[in-house]
């Protein structure tokens, strides 16, 4: 079938699993095509064109010199061991990225199991030498780097058995790293949850910080909000210890039932395919089975099957709720923000995941907030390091305008 005509195929991460394994999508539902690929694709123009302008805004992010655009390496160095995800650091990542214009990287890495369970929690030497050579890459090809400290499932489950083993990471790498340029940069925990509640994370966060600002005063340091750094968390994060160089961190995958549908990592009502950006779709999808019983993913579906598109909530209207609760932040706060990650996994057609990839990336760099795509090197992957070129969905979204 014509790739237009499929409008959308079987959404940010609600698990703190990884983002690593693969699904296709045989047995699922197809959308009633319209007659033609090219009235397929007027509606979706047409319901596009009612959404597209954006609020405007009276208050901008003090962007962060050196991390306005990026990317991540995903499933890389935060895999349970080297590979295992399918995904090794490669200079290519950084070849590409430059020549790309991005400015930096964001590099998820499994500090925690790498290191010791006991006292004194000494990281392991060959993880040392595998994230000092992705510092190293950066640094040569003029690239910042965040150094994010991504998978402590432990943190999420039993927060307060593994506080002290947690701040003795931080006063590891903190040290290890001390003399770098201040373009490599720190990210304290990776997308909070579970049981490491707010009561719990925002004075961890103060002490951990403390921590470092004892071996680097003036480096960057990113700290994500609560519930995966889901934005409507925000506010509850304490930045009363904050300083020049602390930055609040939120990640971008709403509306999720678009973003990760059909995601195999993910609980059993996201497996609905063919949701389409902007919704409404031409014909409704068919709600049933999980997605029916858990009560929001239905509404939201039944939604995005009858709602025009100007409230859709597959649409640009999510998106400026979500960038406005970020600047509403920075306005009540003064604190900077900045957009971790964000994608939409390739299960999506792919002119829905451009349209919604290159709004989220210019409503982002219109507010001033930099951000980092989430290249996990499958569903969501941008690079394609065999073949030297990037994928098209996301390369038209990234760097198109």
């Amino acid at each position: 079938m014509n790739r237009l005509l499929m409008l959308c195929v079987g959404l940010i991460l609600i698990s703190c699993g990884g983002k690593n394994a693969n699904k296709t999508n045989s047995g699922l539902p197809e959308v009633v095509a319209p007659e033609s690929a090219e009235s397929a694709k007027q509606i979706v123009d047409d319901q596009l064109n009612i959404t597209l302008t954006p609020p405007q805004i009276t208050v901008q992010n003090k962007t962060v010199p050196g991390f306005t655009k990026g990317i991540n390496i995903g499933n890389a160095l935060e895999a349970p061991s080297l590979g295992e995800w399918g995904v090794l650091v490669n200079e290519k990542h950084f070849i590409m990225a430059k020549e790309a214009g991005l400015d930096h990287i964001r590099l998820p890495a499994r500090f925690s199991g790498n290191a010791m369970k006991e006292a004194p929690y000494t990281i392991e030497p060959q993880f040392w030498e595998l994230v000092d050579d992705a510092v190293n890459l950066a640094v040569q090809h003029g690239l910042g780097i965040i150094l994010d400290l991504h998978h402590y499932e432990e943190m999420a489950s039993r927060p307060r058995d593994h506080i002290e083993r947690f701040k003795a990471l931080w006063r590891q790498i903190a040290e290890h790293y001390k003399d770098q340029p201040k373009n490599v940069a720190f990210e304290l925990i990776n997308e909070p949850c579970g049981a490491l509640t707010v009561d719990i994370l925002n004075p961890l966060m103060k002490e951990t910080l403390e921590i470092v600002r004892q071996s680097n005063p003036d480096r960057i340091v990113f700290i994500d909000c609560y519930f995966w750094a889901n934005t409507e968390w925000l506010d509850d994060m304490d930045v009363s210890f904050f300083d020049e160089n602390t930055v609040a961190t939120f990640h971008m995958y709403q509306p999720i039932l678009f973003t990760h549908q059909g995601a195999p990592w993910m609980d059993p009502e996201y497996q609905v395919a063919q949701v389409i950006f902007p919704g409404p779709p031409l014909a409704p999808v068919e709600i049933t089975g999980p997605a029916l019983s858990n009560a929001w993913s239905a509404d939201w579906l039944n939604a995005y099957n009858t709602l025009e598109a100007k409230d859709n909530p597959s649409g640009p209207k999510t998106i400026w709720e979500e960038f406005g609760r970020a600047t509403t932040f920075v306005e009540k706060t003064g604190v900077p923000v900045y957009m971790g990650e964000f994608g939409a996994i390739d299960f999506a057609d792919a002119r829905s995941r451009t349209i919604f990839l290159k709004i989220v990336r210019k409503e982002a760099q219109r507010r001033g907030i930099g951000w980092a795509y989430w290249d996990d090197g499958g569903h969501n992957r941008a690079m394609d390091l065999m073949d030297n070129v990037w994928v098209k969905p996301v390369a038209d979204a990234l760097f198109k305008d």
